[in-house]
């Protein structure tokens, strides 16, 4: 049966927007000296309110669907999908969609997004905080409970999956469009198994830390 957005999947979707164009807000009234200090430091505390809302919202949610009625698996399970299986599975899945484009669709290997955080973090290694914990969260929340969840009663989960997956490598304003949708595609795998949205967060903050500290070291 349809049914409409919950209060909470409202909030959550505004507080992701906020987190998106507060910076822009910032970054404006910011001095001309310090224009680049604004938008750092704007980007990291209007993520981390939206995270830490996103958060506290999810404890007395009203989001109703067949994934969030249904019972969560114990949290030792949570911790083995999102670390045991989730990590090596997503690491994985990126492998093969980033050979993909790189033999099939012609694309480079290294994706502009993640290149120019890489820039970002080099600098201001406190941004660190928001490609590793709270983007994640925020995009967990948004893509996978809100988004996927709301879809899953209407397509089934494989429609689900490839919708929701879909909007989150066109919200990365990339080109590797694959490369995001198959990852995605894994979160709404592991939400999906798990029951509960801890598992997806889990995997998504490993896999990011992972990747950009091997870029930063390698």
């Amino acid at each position: 049966m349809k049914k409409l957005a919950s209060h909470t999947s409202i909030l959550i979707i505004l507080f992701y927007l906020l987190a998106q164009f507060l910076p822009v807000v910032i970054l404006l009234a910011a001095p001309k000296d310090f224009q680049t200090e604004a938008s750092i430091y704007g980007t990291i505390v209007s993520f981390s309110i939206g995270a830490i809302a996103m958060l506290l919202l999810n404890r007395k949610s009203t989001i109703r669907n067949s994934l969030t009625l249904s019972p969560s698996v114990p949290l030792k399970r949570v911790l083995y999908w999102g670390i045991i299986v989730g990590i090596p599975l997503v690491l994985l899945t990126q492998y093969i969609a980033n050979i993909i484009e790189i033999l099939l669709l012609g694309l480079p290997v290294d994706s502009a997004n993640t290149q120019n955080i890489l820039v970002i973090v080099e600098s201001y290694p406190i941004y660190m905080i928001i490609v590793s914990i709270m983007g994640p969260i925020m995009e967990e929340f948004v893509f996978r409970k809100v988004i996927f969840g709301f879809l899953y009663d209407l397509t089934g989960g494989i429609g689900a999956a490839v919708i929701s997956s879909l909007i989150f490598a066109f919200m990365h304003f990339d080109g590797h469009i694959l490369l995001y949708s198959a990852m995605s595609f894994v979160f709404c795998f592991l939400y999906s198994k798990t029951k509960n949205i801890a598992t997806p967060i889990i995997t998504h903050i490993a896999m990011n830390t992972l990747v950009m500290l091997v870029a930063l070291l390698w």
